[in-house]
Protein backbone atom coordinates (compact mmCIF):
# COMPACT_ATOMS: atom_id res chain seq x y z
CA UNK A 1 0.00 0.00 0.00
CA UNK A 2 1.64 3.23 -1.18
CA UNK A 3 -0.06 5.39 1.46
CA UNK A 4 1.12 3.16 4.30
CA UNK A 5 4.63 3.10 2.86
CA UNK A 6 4.66 6.89 2.73
CA UNK A 7 3.44 7.16 6.33
CA UNK A 8 6.12 4.71 7.48
CA UNK A 9 8.80 6.68 5.63
CA UNK A 10 7.68 10.05 7.03
CA UNK A 11 7.36 8.83 10.61
CA UNK A 12 10.65 6.99 10.53
CA UNK A 13 12.45 9.98 8.99
CA UNK A 14 10.91 12.24 11.62
CA UNK A 15 12.14 10.06 14.46
CA UNK A 16 15.61 9.81 12.93
CA UNK A 17 15.81 13.57 12.42
CA UNK A 18 14.59 14.55 15.86
CA UNK A 19 16.72 11.98 17.62
CA UNK A 20 19.76 14.01 16.52
CA UNK A 21 18.19 17.42 17.15
CA UNK A 22 19.47 19.38 20.12
CA UNK A 23 16.37 21.56 20.36
CA UNK A 24 13.62 18.95 20.43
CA UNK A 25 13.72 15.30 21.40
CA UNK A 26 11.76 12.43 19.93
CA UNK A 27 9.41 12.56 22.89
CA UNK A 28 7.64 15.60 21.50
CA UNK A 29 7.16 13.90 18.15
CA UNK A 30 5.91 10.82 19.97
CA UNK A 31 3.17 12.92 21.57
CA UNK A 32 2.13 14.11 18.12
CA UNK A 33 1.97 10.52 16.92
CA UNK A 34 -0.19 9.60 19.92
CA UNK A 35 -2.48 12.57 19.20
CA UNK A 36 -2.97 11.39 15.60
CA UNK A 37 -3.70 7.87 16.80
CA UNK A 38 -6.15 9.18 19.41
CA UNK A 39 -8.11 11.24 16.88
CA UNK A 40 -8.34 8.34 14.42
CA UNK A 41 -9.23 5.80 17.12
CA UNK A 42 -11.98 8.04 18.54
CA UNK A 43 -13.41 8.67 15.09
CA UNK A 44 -13.41 4.95 14.22
CA UNK A 45 -14.96 3.98 17.56
CA UNK A 46 -17.72 6.60 17.37
CA UNK A 47 -18.67 5.78 13.76
CA UNK A 48 -18.71 2.01 14.35
CA UNK A 49 -20.53 2.30 17.68
CA UNK A 50 -23.25 4.38 16.03
CA UNK A 51 -23.69 1.76 13.30
CA UNK A 52 -23.83 -0.98 15.93
CA UNK A 53 -26.48 0.99 17.82
CA UNK A 54 -28.56 1.33 14.65
CA UNK A 55 -28.42 -2.43 14.08
CA UNK A 56 -29.51 -3.10 17.66
CA UNK A 57 -32.20 -0.44 17.41
CA UNK A 58 -33.56 -2.03 14.22
CA UNK A 59 -32.91 -5.65 15.17
CA UNK A 60 -35.31 -7.13 12.62
CA UNK A 61 -33.18 -9.92 11.14
CA UNK A 62 -31.32 -11.53 14.07
CA UNK A 63 -29.93 -14.33 11.90
CA UNK A 64 -27.98 -11.65 10.00
CA UNK A 65 -27.53 -8.79 12.44
CA UNK A 66 -26.24 -10.96 15.29
CA UNK A 67 -23.12 -11.70 13.26
CA UNK A 68 -22.94 -8.32 11.53
CA UNK A 69 -22.71 -6.52 14.87
CA UNK A 70 -19.99 -8.90 16.01
CA UNK A 71 -18.05 -8.16 12.83
CA UNK A 72 -18.54 -4.41 13.27
CA UNK A 73 -17.16 -4.70 16.79
CA UNK A 74 -13.68 -5.43 15.51
CA UNK A 75 -13.14 -1.79 14.45
CA UNK A 76 -13.57 -0.30 17.96
CA UNK A 77 -11.60 -3.17 19.48
CA UNK A 78 -8.74 -2.80 16.99
CA UNK A 79 -8.74 0.99 17.46
CA UNK A 80 -8.72 0.91 21.26
CA UNK A 81 -6.14 -1.89 21.30
CA UNK A 82 -3.78 -0.03 18.97
CA UNK A 83 -4.14 3.24 20.88
CA UNK A 84 -3.42 1.57 24.24
CA UNK A 85 -0.52 -0.39 22.74
CA UNK A 86 0.85 2.85 21.28
CA UNK A 87 1.13 4.48 24.71
CA UNK A 88 2.08 1.31 26.61
CA UNK A 89 5.73 1.24 27.57
CA UNK A 90 6.19 -2.34 28.79
CA UNK A 91 5.99 -5.43 26.63
CA UNK A 92 3.87 -7.36 29.14
CA UNK A 93 0.97 -4.90 28.84
CA UNK A 94 1.19 -5.02 25.06
CA UNK A 95 1.10 -8.82 25.03
CA UNK A 96 -1.98 -8.87 27.28
CA UNK A 97 -3.71 -6.52 24.84
CA UNK A 98 -2.61 -8.77 21.97
CA UNK A 99 -4.30 -11.78 23.57
CA UNK A 100 -7.60 -9.89 23.77
CA UNK A 101 -7.35 -8.55 20.22
CA UNK A 102 -6.30 -11.87 18.71
CA UNK A 103 -9.16 -13.66 20.45
CA UNK A 104 -11.71 -11.28 18.99
CA UNK A 105 -10.02 -11.31 15.59
CA UNK A 106 -10.45 -15.06 15.32
CA UNK A 107 -13.99 -14.74 16.66
CA UNK A 108 -14.83 -12.32 13.82
CA UNK A 109 -13.57 -14.75 11.17
CA UNK A 110 -15.98 -17.44 12.28
CA UNK A 111 -18.92 -15.07 12.69
CA UNK A 112 -18.39 -13.84 9.16
CA UNK A 113 -18.56 -17.43 7.91
CA UNK A 114 -21.83 -18.01 9.79
CA UNK A 115 -23.17 -14.76 8.33
CA UNK A 116 -22.43 -16.04 4.83
CA UNK A 117 -24.11 -19.36 5.66
CA UNK A 118 -27.23 -17.53 6.83
CA UNK A 119 -27.15 -15.34 3.73
CA UNK A 120 -27.22 -18.57 1.73
CA UNK A 121 -30.48 -19.61 3.38
CA UNK A 122 -29.22 -21.46 6.43
CA UNK A 123 -27.24 -24.65 6.89
CA UNK A 124 -29.83 -27.16 5.64
CA UNK A 125 -30.94 -25.18 2.61
CA UNK A 126 -27.31 -24.48 1.74
CA UNK A 127 -26.30 -28.15 1.99
CA UNK A 128 -29.25 -29.16 -0.18
CA UNK A 129 -28.21 -26.60 -2.82
CA UNK A 130 -24.56 -27.63 -2.68
CA UNK A 131 -25.38 -31.32 -3.14
CA UNK A 132 -27.12 -30.46 -6.41
CA UNK A 133 -24.00 -28.74 -7.73
CA UNK A 134 -21.15 -30.45 -9.61
CA UNK A 135 -17.80 -31.02 -7.98
CA UNK A 136 -15.72 -27.86 -7.58
CA UNK A 137 -12.07 -27.58 -8.57
CA UNK A 138 -9.54 -26.32 -6.06
CA UNK A 139 -7.95 -22.95 -6.89
CA UNK A 140 -4.78 -23.13 -8.94
CA UNK A 141 -2.17 -24.52 -8.31
CA UNK A 142 -3.84 -26.91 -5.84
CA UNK A 143 -6.14 -28.05 -8.65
CA UNK A 144 -3.12 -29.72 -10.26
CA UNK A 145 -2.54 -32.13 -7.38
CA UNK A 146 -5.89 -32.30 -5.56
CA UNK A 147 -9.10 -33.88 -6.88
CA UNK A 148 -12.24 -31.72 -7.22
CA UNK A 149 -14.19 -31.03 -4.05
CA UNK A 150 -17.49 -32.83 -3.52
CA UNK A 151 -19.96 -30.25 -2.25
CA UNK A 152 -22.33 -31.11 0.56
CA UNK A 153 -22.22 -31.93 4.26
CA UNK A 154 -18.58 -32.99 4.19
CA UNK A 155 -17.59 -29.77 2.44
CA UNK A 156 -19.40 -27.64 5.02
CA UNK A 157 -17.72 -29.57 7.83
CA UNK A 158 -14.35 -28.80 6.23
CA UNK A 159 -15.15 -25.09 5.88
CA UNK A 160 -16.37 -24.74 9.46
CA UNK A 161 -13.36 -26.63 10.81
CA UNK A 162 -10.96 -24.51 8.74
CA UNK A 163 -12.31 -21.33 10.32
CA UNK A 164 -12.84 -22.73 13.82
CA UNK A 165 -9.24 -23.88 14.17
CA UNK A 166 -8.18 -20.24 13.73
CA UNK A 167 -10.55 -19.26 16.56
CA UNK A 168 -8.43 -21.31 18.95
CA UNK A 169 -4.95 -21.16 17.39
CA UNK A 170 -4.75 -17.36 17.17
CA UNK A 171 -5.43 -16.52 20.84
CA UNK A 172 -3.51 -19.60 22.00
CA UNK A 173 -0.39 -18.36 20.20
CA UNK A 174 -0.69 -14.90 21.76
CA UNK A 175 -1.19 -16.48 25.18
CA UNK A 176 1.92 -18.65 24.74
CA UNK A 177 3.98 -15.57 23.86
CA UNK A 178 2.69 -13.84 26.99
CA UNK A 179 3.55 -16.83 29.18
CA UNK A 180 7.00 -17.07 27.59
CA UNK A 181 7.61 -13.41 28.41
CA UNK A 182 6.51 -13.98 32.01
CA UNK A 183 9.07 -16.78 32.33
CA UNK A 184 11.86 -14.80 30.71
CA UNK A 185 12.12 -11.07 29.97
CA UNK A 186 13.64 -11.86 26.59
CA UNK A 187 11.40 -14.23 24.65
CA UNK A 188 13.53 -16.58 22.51
CA UNK A 189 13.56 -15.38 18.93
CA UNK A 190 13.13 -18.94 17.65
CA UNK A 191 9.96 -19.32 19.70
CA UNK A 192 8.49 -16.13 18.20
CA UNK A 193 9.36 -17.37 14.72
CA UNK A 194 7.69 -20.72 15.45
CA UNK A 195 4.50 -19.00 16.66
CA UNK A 196 4.47 -16.78 13.56
CA UNK A 197 4.86 -19.83 11.31
CA UNK A 198 1.91 -21.49 13.05
CA UNK A 199 -0.05 -18.24 12.63
CA UNK A 200 0.70 -18.23 8.91
CA UNK A 201 -0.43 -21.82 8.46
CA UNK A 202 -3.58 -21.29 10.54
CA UNK A 203 -4.61 -18.05 8.86
CA UNK A 204 -3.95 -19.56 5.43
CA UNK A 205 -6.23 -22.51 6.21
CA UNK A 206 -8.98 -20.19 7.47
CA UNK A 207 -8.69 -17.92 4.46
CA UNK A 208 -8.70 -20.91 2.11
CA UNK A 209 -11.85 -22.28 3.74
CA UNK A 210 -13.60 -18.93 3.37
CA UNK A 211 -12.48 -18.64 -0.24
CA UNK A 212 -13.75 -22.13 -1.11
CA UNK A 213 -17.08 -21.43 0.54
CA UNK A 214 -17.45 -18.09 -1.21
CA UNK A 215 -16.69 -19.70 -4.56
CA UNK A 216 -19.13 -22.59 -3.99
CA UNK A 217 -22.03 -20.45 -2.72
CA UNK A 218 -21.44 -17.40 -4.90
CA UNK A 219 -24.74 -17.73 -6.76
CA UNK A 220 -26.68 -18.00 -3.48
CA UNK A 221 -24.83 -15.05 -1.95
CA UNK A 222 -25.18 -12.75 -4.95
CA UNK A 223 -28.34 -10.89 -3.76
CA UNK A 224 -26.44 -9.80 -0.63
CA UNK A 225 -23.46 -8.24 -2.46
CA UNK A 226 -20.94 -10.49 -0.69
CA UNK A 227 -17.73 -9.33 -2.39
CA UNK A 228 -17.51 -5.90 -0.66
CA UNK A 229 -18.26 -7.59 2.68
CA UNK A 230 -15.66 -10.28 2.06
CA UNK A 231 -13.02 -7.69 1.16
CA UNK A 232 -13.93 -5.46 4.12
CA UNK A 233 -13.32 -8.26 6.61
CA UNK A 234 -10.32 -9.73 4.81
CA UNK A 235 -8.48 -6.43 4.43
CA UNK A 236 -8.95 -5.38 8.06
CA UNK A 237 -7.76 -8.68 9.52
CA UNK A 238 -5.24 -10.02 7.05
CA UNK A 239 -3.77 -6.71 5.94
CA UNK A 240 -2.83 -5.74 9.50
CA UNK A 241 -1.26 -9.19 9.92
CA UNK A 242 0.92 -8.92 6.82
CA UNK A 243 1.69 -5.32 7.68
CA UNK A 244 3.29 -6.54 10.90
CA UNK A 245 5.30 -9.10 8.93
CA UNK A 246 6.52 -6.35 6.58
CA UNK A 247 7.69 -4.22 9.51
CA UNK A 248 9.55 -7.21 10.96
CA UNK A 249 11.34 -7.62 7.62
CA UNK A 250 12.24 -3.92 7.72
CA UNK A 251 13.94 -4.51 11.06
CA UNK A 252 15.84 -7.52 9.72
CA UNK A 253 17.15 -5.49 6.77
CA UNK A 254 17.90 -2.51 9.05
CA UNK A 255 15.46 -0.19 7.33
CA UNK A 256 14.33 0.54 10.88
CA UNK A 257 17.29 1.12 13.20
CA UNK A 258 17.77 1.96 16.85
CA UNK A 259 17.69 5.69 17.56
CA UNK A 260 17.84 7.70 20.76
CA UNK A 261 15.07 6.62 23.15
CA UNK A 262 13.53 4.29 20.53
CA UNK A 263 14.72 0.84 19.54
CA UNK A 264 13.95 -0.53 16.08
CA UNK A 265 11.40 -2.90 17.64
CA UNK A 266 9.67 -0.03 19.44
CA UNK A 267 9.54 1.96 16.22
CA UNK A 268 8.02 -0.97 14.35
CA UNK A 269 5.42 -1.55 17.07
CA UNK A 270 4.57 2.15 17.20
CA UNK A 271 4.26 2.41 13.44
CA UNK A 272 2.07 -0.68 13.33
CA UNK A 273 -0.23 0.67 16.04
CA UNK A 274 -0.49 4.11 14.42
CA UNK A 275 -1.18 2.65 10.99
CA UNK A 276 -3.93 0.45 12.42
CA UNK A 277 -5.55 3.49 14.09
CA UNK A 278 -5.55 5.33 10.76
CA UNK A 279 -6.77 2.29 8.85
CA UNK A 280 -9.60 1.68 11.34
CA UNK A 281 -10.89 5.21 10.73
CA UNK A 282 -11.12 4.33 7.03
CA UNK A 283 -12.57 0.88 7.77
CA UNK A 284 -15.28 2.38 10.00
CA UNK A 285 -16.56 4.50 7.11
CA UNK A 286 -16.42 1.52 4.72
CA UNK A 287 -18.31 -0.73 7.16
CA UNK A 288 -20.98 1.93 7.55
CA UNK A 289 -21.90 1.35 3.90
CA UNK A 290 -20.95 -2.31 3.46
CA UNK A 291 -22.77 -3.52 6.61
CA UNK A 292 -25.45 -0.85 6.71
CA UNK A 293 -28.45 -1.45 8.97
CA UNK A 294 -30.66 0.06 6.26
CA UNK A 295 -29.71 -2.72 3.85
CA UNK A 296 -30.66 -5.40 6.37
CA UNK A 297 -33.92 -3.65 7.23
CA UNK A 298 -34.91 -3.84 3.56
CA UNK A 299 -34.80 -7.65 3.61
CA UNK A 300 -38.20 -9.30 4.17
CA UNK A 301 -38.15 -10.86 7.64
CA UNK A 302 -38.65 -14.52 8.40
CA UNK A 303 -41.91 -14.87 10.33
CA UNK A 304 -41.33 -17.33 13.17
CA UNK A 305 -44.04 -16.30 15.59
CA UNK A 306 -46.14 -13.28 16.40
CA UNK A 307 -43.47 -11.75 18.65
CA UNK A 308 -41.15 -11.62 15.64
CA UNK A 309 -43.72 -10.37 13.16
CA UNK A 310 -42.61 -7.29 11.24
CA UNK A 311 -44.27 -5.76 8.19
CA UNK A 312 -41.36 -3.63 7.00
CA UNK A 313 -42.63 -0.36 8.42
CA UNK A 314 -43.24 -0.84 12.13
CA UNK A 315 -40.64 0.03 14.74
CA UNK A 316 -39.96 -3.29 16.45
CA UNK A 317 -37.73 -1.86 19.18
CA UNK A 318 -40.43 -2.39 21.84
CA UNK A 319 -40.79 -6.05 20.87
CA UNK A 320 -37.05 -6.60 20.84
CA UNK A 321 -35.56 -4.51 23.67
CA UNK A 322 -32.15 -3.00 23.01
CA UNK A 323 -30.56 -4.72 26.00
CA UNK A 324 -31.97 -8.09 24.97
CA UNK A 325 -30.55 -7.67 21.48
CA UNK A 326 -27.20 -6.72 23.01
CA UNK A 327 -27.38 -9.82 25.19
CA UNK A 328 -27.65 -11.95 22.04
CA UNK A 329 -24.49 -10.33 20.69
CA UNK A 330 -22.30 -11.07 23.71
CA UNK A 331 -23.65 -14.61 24.18
CA UNK A 332 -21.00 -16.87 22.61
CA UNK A 333 -22.71 -20.19 23.26
CA UNK A 334 -23.53 -20.51 19.56
CA UNK A 335 -19.82 -20.52 18.69
CA UNK A 336 -19.03 -23.04 21.43
CA UNK A 337 -21.84 -25.30 20.20
CA UNK A 338 -20.51 -25.11 16.64
CA UNK A 339 -17.02 -25.92 17.88
CA UNK A 340 -18.33 -29.03 19.64
CA UNK A 341 -20.31 -30.04 16.56
CA UNK A 342 -17.23 -29.65 14.37
CA UNK A 343 -15.17 -31.85 16.68
CA UNK A 344 -17.86 -34.54 16.46
CA UNK A 345 -18.42 -34.02 12.74
CA UNK A 346 -19.99 -37.40 12.04
CA UNK A 347 -22.59 -36.81 14.73
CA UNK A 348 -23.46 -33.47 13.17
CA UNK A 349 -23.96 -35.09 9.78
CA UNK A 350 -26.25 -37.74 11.24
CA UNK A 351 -28.34 -35.11 13.02
CA UNK A 352 -28.74 -33.15 9.80
CA UNK A 353 -29.75 -36.21 7.81
CA UNK A 354 -32.15 -37.62 10.40
CA UNK A 355 -34.16 -34.41 10.70
CA UNK A 356 -37.39 -34.13 8.75
CA UNK A 357 -36.90 -34.02 5.02
CA UNK A 358 -35.93 -30.67 3.63
CA UNK A 359 -38.36 -29.33 1.03
CA UNK A 360 -36.62 -26.77 -1.18
CA UNK A 361 -38.42 -23.46 -1.50
CA UNK A 362 -39.05 -21.93 -4.89
CA UNK A 363 -39.24 -18.40 -3.53
CA UNK A 364 -36.17 -16.22 -3.24
CA UNK A 365 -34.73 -15.35 0.12
CA UNK A 366 -35.06 -11.72 -0.92
CA UNK A 367 -38.21 -10.70 -2.73
CA UNK A 368 -37.61 -9.00 -6.04
CA UNK A 369 -40.28 -6.42 -5.32
CA UNK A 370 -40.87 -4.58 -2.08
CA UNK A 371 -44.49 -4.14 -3.12
CA UNK A 372 -44.89 -7.92 -3.30
CA UNK A 373 -43.53 -8.15 0.21
CA UNK A 374 -45.99 -5.52 1.45
CA UNK A 375 -48.91 -7.39 -0.07
CA UNK A 376 -47.86 -10.73 1.40
CA UNK A 377 -47.33 -9.12 4.80
CA UNK A 378 -50.77 -7.53 4.73
CA UNK A 379 -52.49 -10.77 3.78
CA UNK A 380 -50.71 -12.70 6.55
CA UNK A 381 -51.39 -10.16 9.29
CA UNK A 382 -53.31 -11.89 12.10
CA UNK A 383 -56.69 -10.54 13.08
CA UNK A 384 -56.68 -8.76 16.44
Amino acid sequence: NENDAMIVFILHSTLMHHSHSSDRGPGEEFHKVVAIGLICALFATIVSSFEIYQHLRHYVRPEFQLHIVRVLGMVPIYSIHSLLALVARDSASTLVLDVLRDSYEAYVIYNFLVLLINYSGGERRLIHSLELMPRMDHPWPLSIVLPPLKLGIGFMHFVRSACLQFVFVKPAGALLLLLAYKVSDSTPRRFEILVNVIYNVSVSIALYGLFCFYHAAESLLKPFHPLPKFLAVKLVIFFSFWQGIALSIMIQFRVLRDVEDFSAMQQASGLQDLLVCIEMAIAAVCHMYVFSWKEVSAYPPVVRDQSYYWNGFEDVSERRPLLKAFGDIVDIRDVLFDAKASIYGSKLEVELLEKHAFVPQTDSLIDSSHETHRQSSSSSTPNP
